[in-house]
């Protein structure tokens, strides 16, 4: 027990190298670099209590607020994916950060990038295009609403259970995770929707994706304040469930969806999930010019074009300490 609650201890005493005194400090070892940060969902913790369980923790737009007013007070000069592309980058007494989103429900349109144009930020708004003025709730959504709810979740443990060899004797997180990212697409969508219709959830469905997803008027209404619009597939399928024809027809699928919407095809492109494999830069190249990963690292001068890194925000924090700690390294 003594063992393990050294390093944690070692690690709380870490914070009192982000009292506001050492902020120069800080500044000084971003100097002529660039933090990437990545968010997800930006709305009020339980408005959607399947998504907040099963997905990514939302940053409420306040804190948002509090955090990129913090940094543009720290002196960082705000870029986009864009801006590198055009050689822009900081000077050696200069940081840069760069605000980007993934996977863009509707809240990025309707809440984040009000916070962003408050502080005259522009974003890189990284969109999951199947979202765009979808039908129904995407796999993934569907997934985790059926297993949110204990009654739905017992049927939809029974079922993959029947379909799906490989999941039997998993339920719960563990099911989820399975179907997530260890079973053919395919299999998962057709799965999901036998059990949407043996559920009649049909119209509950299709209720969802309209209140949650972006329109087509959304994407086109951040041409005004020039956020820029990049790709994170089409499906959001987890590259580890896709072969390299399959995941190359996303990456053709999402750019076609952007420059239909936009009128101009996107440059750069996120991994769904930060899953990829040996090569898939190459092949994105085909595509893209730019490819955003989640390796946690500041981009410098030297940084390759095909694999920028970003630091995803880590959910809510503990403390002001912490609040700091993460807006300077991305890490606590």
């Amino acid at each position: 027990m003594a063992a393990s609650l050294l390093p944690r201890l070692a690690n709380r005493a870490k914070d009192s190298l982000f009292l506001p005194p050492f902020d120069p400090y800080w500044r000084r070892r971003l100097n002529g670099k660039v933090l990437c940060l990545l968010y997800h969902r930006v709305d009020h913790p339980g408005r959607v209590p399947f998504l907040d369980r099963f997905g990514v923790p939302p940053i409420p737009p306040s804190t948002l607020l509090n955090e990129l007013s913090f940094l543009k007070m720290q002196g960082a000069r705000f870029l986009t994916f864009s801006d590198l592309r055009h050689g822009y980058f900081p000077r050696r007494n200069q940081f840069g950060v760069i605000v980007s989103f993934d996977h863009c429900l509707r809240d990025i349109y309707t809440s984040a990038t009000g916070v962003l144009e408050w502080l005259d930020i522009r974003g890189v708004l990284f969109q999951s295009t199947a979202l765009i003025d979808a039908p129904s709730l995407i796999w993934e959504h569907s997934l985790y609403w059926h297993a949110h709810d204990p009654e739905l979740a017992q049927a939809l443990e029974a079922l993959a259970h029947e379909r799906l060899p490989a999941s039997r004797g998993l339920v719960g997180d563990a099911l989820v995770a399975h179907l997530r990212q260890a079973e053919p697409m395919a299999a998962v969508e057709d799965l999901l929707a036998e059990a949407t219709a043996r559920a009649g959830a049909g119209e509950e469905l299709a209720r969802l994706a309209k209140e949650l997803y972006p329109t087509a008027a959304d994407l086109q209404g951040t041409r005004r304040a020039r956020h820029e619009i990049g790709s994170h597939g089409h499906h959001h399928y987890p590259r580890e469930c896709l072969d390299a024809e399959a995941f190359e027809a996303e990456l053709i699928r999402s750019r076609q969806e952007i420059e239909r919407v936009m009128g101009k095809a996107p440059r750069a492109f996120s991994y769904p999930f930060n899953s990829y494999q040996s090569g898939d830069a190459e092949l994105c190249s085909r595509h893209y010019v730019q490819v955003a990963t989640v390796d946690a690292q500041p981009i410098s001068l030297d940084t390759p074009r095909l694999a920028i890194p970003r630091f995803t925000w880590p959910g809510p924090l503990r403390n002001q300490l912490h609040f700091r700690r993460w807006l300077w390294t991305g890490h606590l």
